[in-house]
């Protein structure tokens, strides 16, 4: 009976459904996967046997959401995880393997919305690019290249194939989280840039090239010291940003710091969040709102007209 089938079968069957069935990116099933271990390790260590389907109740779960708050993890994590436990328990109700979702009747953590840590500015956005440029990586100057313009997240830059290329518009039908699809445009002289790249480098790299090959490749050494070739994943791209982002000059900087860059770029130039949550593929747009922060130069700049009162008042 499936009440008695181990918990561990039914998560990799969850996350094969939520990428083949519902178009999660491979990243985003990946990290379903990884909340779910994480429940699992912790049944494990308080039970001592591994989970099983009638494992799954409100007690169980509220001791897994204790156990967090104990080891001080933060509310998103929190939130996170208890998010995925709700969807597979979800699953799992609706093949009628389980009678009700445990989680349900939770409360869930708050969800904390805090300005970004790192805004790159277009300067910086234009010296990743530059530096891809100077080393004649023309395949690094394309991923920043559409990362600099579109704001996109790793794991769908990750996901493009050669028939997302649109050459009068940009991008079409690309795959972003919540397994959705969007078109996202790009200036033209980017799109040409990508497809002398799918000419010159892509073309010869790997061959054949059809409207379903991956846009982007990464090489690696494998036995016998022979190069392989293999399509390229989100985790590879955050560490494209961090190597380039050390020649810059700003180890610290990631993918996701170039969405940010993005979104107040956009919300500077045109003042309008509408624009900025359609760019960047928010539903909602209290999810946007977090960019009408004024940062601390620009608070600066809205008191300057002060400082010449202030000089008089003080002078003499």
């Amino acid at each position: 009976m499936i009440q008695k089938q181990l918990l561990i079968d039914l998560v990799e069957q969850f996350c094969t459904y939520q990428h083949k069935q519902r178009g999660k990116t491979e990243g985003g099933a990946r990290t379903y996967q990884w909340n779910l271990e994480r429940f699992l390790m912790f049944f494990r260590k308080h039970e001592g046997r591994p989970a099983r389907v009638t494992d799954l109740t409100q007690e169980t779960v509220q001791a897994w959401m204790d156990q967090m708050a104990d080891a001080d993890l933060a509310l998103s994590t929190m939130r996170s995880r208890q998010s995925t436990l709700s969807s597979f328990c979800s699953w799992l109700v609706k093949r009628e393997s389980l009678a009700e979702n445990p989680v349900a009747k939770l409360d869930r953590p708050r969800y904390e919305r805090t300005p970004p840590k790192q805004v790159p500015g277009a300067e910086l956005m234009d010296a990743l690019v530059e530096a891809a440029k100077q080393r004649k990586r023309p395949r690094d100057t394309a991923i920043f290249l559409i990362l600099r313009y579109t704001g996109m997240r790793r794991e769908s830059v990750a996901s493009l194939r050669v028939r997302h290329l649109y050459p009068d518009w940009g991008l079409r039908g690309v795959h972003v989280k919540g397994g959705k699809t969007r078109d996202i445009p790009l200036p033209s002289v980017v799109m040409k840039f990508l497809q002398t790249y799918v000419n010159l480098v892509l073309a010869p790299d790997v061959g054949d090239v059809t409207p379903d090959t991956p846009l982007f490749w990464s090489r690696w050494a494998g036995r016998r010291g022979i190069r392989r070739l293999t399509p390229i994943h989100g985790k590879n791209i955050w560490r494209l940003c961090k190597t380039y982002g050390r020649l810059i000059g700003v180890p610290e900087l990631k993918p996701h710091d170039l969405r940010h860059g993005v979104a107040m770029e956009v919300l500077e130039q045109h003042h309008d969040l509408e624009e900025v949550r359609a760019l960047l593929g928010h539903t909602r747009i209290d999810t946007t709102q977090i960019y009408a922060t004024i940062r601390p130069h620009q608070l600066k700049r809205a008191v300057s007209f002060y400082e010449d009162k202030a000089a008089r008042m003080l002078s003499g």
